[in-house]
This record gives structure tokens, C-alpha cells and sequence, in this order.
């Protein structure tokens, strides 16, 4: 949420920030309940689930970020665009943030460029739920969410202290002013 809302802070403004926040998260709020509720409810696991094989799927699409894309022009709606735009992040960061700097190549791409690189999504890697949880344990994923969750609470902190922050600077800037004026008014010697 953090990253994601940083990389697109010049394209959303305008926007409400809670929408682009949920954005962010979209995917996986779609996507992750989908696969394990299928897992739990049938008792199968990544292929043999069929085609959501993977948590992975349909949120996850281009297609599902240019249909809402679509939808947000159409209906001229800002919570829709900037949905969008916080959807457009997850993918950037899930699909080539992720194989640059984790070195993972492919089949992510699946669910991505679905359904043009064939009708199926990528099979999920993992047995269990805990498994995957703790599949986050590397370095690049800690310091990613240290990274967001600091971002996240600059901004909180930022909005909190805002009129402060800007009294403050709105203050030294008179001061300033003042001081400036003051000392032209005692370098100026009347004329007599």
C-alpha cells in the first residue's frame, strides 16, 4: 500500500486516497479468497483445482485493470479511476518489481497477459496457506513492508500535522519578513 501509493502520488492527485489505497490491494482481496476458498471447500490444491490453479487469477489480469479502467472513464468516476490506479501499482510491483529483484521469471506473467498467452492461470507453488504466509519470510519482502508500512505512516503523520506543519513554516516565514523589514527600515536614513 505504501509503495504502491508513493509510485502513482503524482497521477492520483485529485483522487481519493482511500480508493487508490484499496486499489493497491484489489488483486489480492479478489484473488486470494478465491483460490483458498475453492481449496478449502473442495479439498484440492493448485492444478487440480482447474482454472484458478493459483492465488493468482482473474484480479490479477490486465484485462480486469483495463475493464474497471474502462468503467472509471465511462462513468466519469474518480473511487473507480483511482481504484484503477492502485490496481495498476499491485501489478507493476507483483509482475516486474518481483522478477527483477527476486529473479523469479514467467509464469506470473499468466495470469497477467490472461487470457493471450493461453486459457490458464499459474499454479500455485505452495500445499498450504501457512506455507505460503511463510514463503514471505526473505529479505526483499520484510524490507518491502517495512519500506510501505514507514511510507504509510509518514503520510498519517503528515496529514495529522499538517496545519501545524504549515503554521509553522507560515510563522518563520513572517518572522522572516518582519526581521527583513526592519532591517531596511533602520538601513534607510532620513533625508534632512
Amino acid at each position: 500500500m505504501g509503495i504502491g501509493s508513493k509510485l502513482v502520488a503524482p497521477w492520483s492527485k485529485g483522487l481519493p486516497r482511500r480508493w487508490v489505497l484499496l486499489g493497491t490491494l484489489l488483486p489480492d482481496l479478489i484473488d486470494k479468497p478465491l483460490y483458498y476458498g475453492m481449496a478449502l471447500f473442495t479439498g484440492r490444491h493448485g492444478a487440480d483445482l482447474g482454472l484458478v490453479s493459483g492465488t493468482r487469477t482473474f484480479g490479477h489480469t490486465a484485462l480486469f485493470l483495463l475493464i474497471l479502467s474502462l468503467i472509471a472513464i465511462l462513468r466519469s468516476s474518480k473511487p473507480l479511476a483511482a481504484l484503477a490506479v492502485g490496481v495498476m501499482t499491485h501489478l507493476l510491483l507483483d509482475n516486474w518489481v518481483e522478477h527483477y529483484f527476486m529473479g523469479k521469471v514467467g509464469a506470473d506473467h499468466l495470469a497477467l497477459f490472461f487470457p493471450f498467452l493461453g486459457f490458464h492461470f499459474p499454479v500455485m507453488p505452495y500445499g498450504t496457506f501457512s506455507e505460503h504466509l511463510f514463503s514471505f519470510n526473505s529479505s526483499f519482502f520484510l524490507g518491502a513492508e517495512i519500506l510501505g508500512a514507514a511510507l504509510l505512516g509518514w503520510d498519517y503523520w503528515k496529514r495529522k500535522h499538517h496545519p501545524e506543519i504549515l503554521n509553522t513554516v507560515r510563522g518563520r516565514w513572517k518572522l522572516r519578513r518582519r526581521r527583513k523589514l526592519r532591517f531596511r527600515l533602520a538601513s534607510v536614513k532620513p533625508n534632512r
